[in-house]
Parts: C-alpha cells; structure tokens; sequence
C-alpha cells in the first residue's frame, strides 16, 4: 500500500509540475485525464532443465492515465493499470502496471507510443507469493487510434526484462498484450 502512494503522489506531483511550467504560447496544450479497460492476453514462458512451454492465458485490465503534452506532437502518459488474469487452473495473477508512455502524434487520428512499464505483483491466488519477484520490469510499444472525439482503440505488447519467478532451476517469464479502449476528458 506504502508502494501505490508513493506512486500516486509522484503521478499528482509530476502533473502539477507539468501544468504549471506551460507558457503563453502553449496555451493550447492541456494536461489531460482518462480512463481505460480491455482484454489482456498473458503469455508465460516457463523454463526448467528438463522442460520449456509456454503458457497463455486470458483477462482484463483497467486504469487510470494522465497526458502532458509537450507540443504539438509530443507528449508524456504515465499510466496505472490494475490487470487480472488467469495464472493456473484455480488460481488469477493480478498486477499493478505503471507504464510511462512517450507519445508521437502520426497521422489521420493516428498515435504511436512506447516506453518502460513496472508492474507490481499484487497476488496470485492461494499461490505462496514469497517465492515470486514483487517487482518486475520490461518495455512496450504500440499505437492507439481516436475512432471518435476523445475515444481510442488502444493495442500494444509487453516483453518483460524481469522474471516472475526464478526458483530451483525453474523461471517463469510475463510477457502481455493489452487491447482496448480509452476515453479522455
């Protein structure tokens, strides 16, 4: 819990630095809010001494986003995303994403995005989590397209750097891909 302050008061706080470094001729480029949910494909890559598979499962995800622009074609969205997933049988994987993304307006309502993203393991069923990473780390990419006035069709992967688990000989890899909308205010 300590964890998901911190990160909110540095999402509030970069915000309101954001806002108030704007100058007059930026008077056009506004900080923005918004929210967004969709279908959230996991692909585990499970790797033993005697074994590799991959696993892959499905869930949702849903959040919170800010937009600072910095120009006209350039801005900044740091991102909380709660996701759900099944992780085994009986047991759902949830994480805490935090991605920050550095966007590029493209063309005809077009925009393409990438940037680091941590994510948070915040339980796995019964599952004894002290064996897992709490902490994980990788990258994305993707583009998003406005399809009406402040909504957006949104798809991007994740390929993490960090491992789930790395336990005896075992390790288990997330690697996501994220599809859906968001609407901003």
């Amino acid at each position: 819990m300590k964890l998901i302050s911190i990160i909110l008061f540095t999402l509030c706080l970069t915000t309101t630095l954001f806002a108030q470094g704007e100058d007059d001729d930026s008077s056009n480029l506004k900080t923005t809010f918004g929210i967004k949910a969709g279908y959230n494909a996991i692909q585990m890559k499970v790797e033993s001494e005697t074994n590799n598979n991959i696993q892959k499962e499905a869930g949702v995800y849903f959040g919170a986003f800010v937009n600072i622009p910095t120009s006209e074609t350039f801005s900044v969205q740091p991102e909380v995303l709660y996701s759900s997933s099944r992780y085994n049988i009986n047991d759902n994987i949830n994480l805490l994403h935090v991605p920050v993304s550095l966007k590029f307006n493209l063309t005809n309502n077009f925009t393409g995005f990438f940037g680091p993203e941590a994510q948070f393991l915040l339980g796995i069923g019964d599952e004894d989590t002290s064996l897992f990473n709490d902490v994980m780390f990788g990258f994305y990419f993707g583009a998003n397209y406005e399809v009406a006035p402040n909504f957006f069709l949104e798809a991007r992967p994740y390929f993490a750097i960090s491992k789930i688990l790395d336990d005896s000989g075992v390790t288990r890899k997330l690697n996501t891909l994220q599809v859906g909308l968001a609407y901003q205010f």
